[in-house]
């Protein structure tokens, strides 16, 4: 039986999370659990839960291998850059199209009072923090012995979209009236964009710092339905998943589609 774990580790894992945060969350909606646990109960579910499997299946070496990449941060400064401004970079090519397209609304207004309460700021790195680990330095890295790295991306992102699920159907504890598809596109996107910096890099903290400036810029320039308009969300979502995937096409590795050989999983 634990034989059959350990092969089937992160797909157990996923479908775990997947449930147990639309339990989580709707025990928040119904008033069965307190209101107050939401904020950073979503994240540490996540994060109790993978290291919980983790442990189980690999014992202590697991998880050593699951944190072993947030050590890894001394890389090029190139890719720092690109980890800061990738994001920014897609907002404003988003908004310089919207005002070409004569939107009357001021194109890059920004809104630091969110990100700077220290309650939000908090969060926010804490988030992703968590989620670093568990989408890209776990599930990403776990699921390219089987797929390709970019599949992987793509497999992560829609489970990831689904984890989001719940709280987009309620409508609660997250960026108000977000299109599913869209949605959908924009996660996929962001999970394409991490796999690419870790699978160039193998650094977790870089992929976090991809992260951080993600969350932050989407609260701070208009991009969100919110802020923007749903036709910017939409905008943001595709362009950023049409973007991320060209980073693979260009950059690989490659192949894209082709099952792994078995030899290329050795190091991840």
């Amino acid at each position: 039986m634990m034989s059959i774990f350990r092969k089937y580790e992160v797909w157990v894992f996923l479908g775990l999370i997947i449930v147990a945060n639309t339990l989580f969350v709707s025990g928040i909606v119904f008033d069965i659990l307190p209101k107050g646990l939401y904020a950073y109960g979503r994240f540490a579910l996540l994060g109790a839960l993978l290291l919980g499997v983790v442990l189980v299946a690999r014992g202590w070496a697991g998880l050593d291998d699951l944190l072993r990449p947030m050590l890894e941060w001394n890389r090029p400064v190139g890719w720092y850059l690109f980890a800061l401004l990738w994001t920014p970079a897609i907002c404003a090519l988003v908004l310089l199209a919207r005002s070409a397209f004569g939107a009357s609304a001021p194109e890059f207004a920004t809104n630091f009072s969110l990100v700077t309460r220290p309650s939000v700021l908090l969060i926010l790195l804490f988030s992703s923090f968590v989620g670093e680990m568990v989408w890209i330095s776990y599930s990403v890295r776990r699921l390219s012995r089987q797929f390709t790295p970019f599949v992987s991306a793509l497999i992560v992102g829609a489970v990831w979209t689904a984890w989001w699920l719940p709280m987009a159907i309620y409508n609660f504890g997250i960026i108000p009236d977000l299109p599913l598809l869209a949605l959908l596109f924009n996660q996929v996107g962001v999970a394409v964009a991490g796999a690419f910096v870790y699978m160039h890099t193998r650094s977790g903290f870089l992929v976090l710092c991809l992260q951080v400036v993600f969350n932050t810029s989407i609260l701070v320039l208009p991009i969100t339905p919110a802020a923007g308009g749903v036709a910017t969300y939409w905008a943001f979502a595709i362009t950023y998943f049409i973007a991320a995937s060209l980073l693979f096409a260009v950059f690989g590795p490659k192949p894209l589609f082709r099952a792994a050989p078995a030899r290329q999983t050795v190091g991840i």
